[in-house]
Parts: C-alpha cells; structure tokens; sequence
C-alpha cells in the first residue's frame, strides 16, 4: 500500500476524496452528512500547518483504495484514528486496517490508539475488534474503542474527540 499525505493531493485527487466522503454510503457514518467544496479545500489547507493530524490517500499500486486518518495525535503516546474506503470498491477495509496500524504503530510509534464508531455501523465495529480494538466506552449513538501496546497513559484512552469529518 502507498500512502500520500492530503498535503501533497493534486486536484484530481482532492476532489475525488470529497466525491468520495460525500457518497452516502461514507457520509452515512459521519457526524457531518455533506462537506461544501469550500471546507474541503480550507481543510486541506489546515493540513500544512497541524502536526497533530495526518490524512493519507492509500493506494494498492495505482489504484485509490480509500482514505486513512490520524487525529489528536500525541506522538509516542496516542492518537485516533479513522478510515473509509473508495465506495465504488469492496475488500479492502482489512488492508486500509492493517496499513493504518502499520503506520500508527511504525511511524508515530504510538502506543495507544483510539477509535470511535457510530452503533448501527457494525460492519466498522467487527473489523475494529478483528484486529485487537476493545470496546471501552458506549453511549446512545457512539462506541468507543481502543488498541493498546505496551502501556502507554491510561487517560489518553477516554481523552476521545468526537469525528466532524
């Protein structure tokens, strides 16, 4: 898998990103139902000067796959994470998986990461928990879940910032 960071996005690719979390079968899932041109793109910009989050395109060879993401990151600590896949594929959410624990635990060698999840997306849910997510924390609509290694602060794990995109 090749991943490349919303900051470096030609316009092609910025667009298809928004198409692709505007789709219903994404925005579904999301606490905020539709992105405007303009937010997506004032986003992107926001991207080059906030290194406590990261958003990568994720490529198998030539072909875009999906979307993975890092936020509240606190590096050697924690971060949460998120992912969707290109609504116009399927079988890919164990790569998008494995490539974001990859990435979390390789590259920002955090030891705690953190995930939230609507209740009706079980589909999200049963792929968190195939790869080692606990549920720690369910409300009326929300499950929160995590991925521990090797200790790391306790607190990070309830210290969750609700997804708006």
């Amino acid at each position: 898998m090749i991943l490349k960071d919303f900051v470096d996005l030609d316009i092609y690719e910025a667009n298809m990103v928004l198409s692709w979390r505007n789709d219903e079968k994404i925005s579904l899932y999301m606490n905020t139902k539709y992105i405007t041109n303009e937010e997506h793109f004032r986003f992107l910009e926001s991207l080059k000067n906030d290194n406590t989050k990261k958003y990568f395109l994720v490529f198998d060879r030539s072909l875009a796959v999906g979307v993975i993401d890092f936020i509240d990151i606190k590096v050697f600590d924690s971060c949460e994470f998120g992912l969707y896949q290109n609504p116009n594929l399927r079988g890919y959410g164990r790569m998008l998986m494995q490539t974001m624990l990859n990435y979390a635990l390789n590259e920002l060698k955090v030891k705690i990461i953190n995930a939230c999840c609507m209740l009706e997306n079980t589909r999200a849910i049963k792929l968190y928990e195939s790869f080692g997510f606990n549920i720690k924390i369910k409300d009326n609509e929300m499950l929160y879940l995590d991925y521990v290694r090797g200790g790391g602060n306790p607190l990070a794990v309830f210290t969750f910032i609700r997804r708006v995109a």
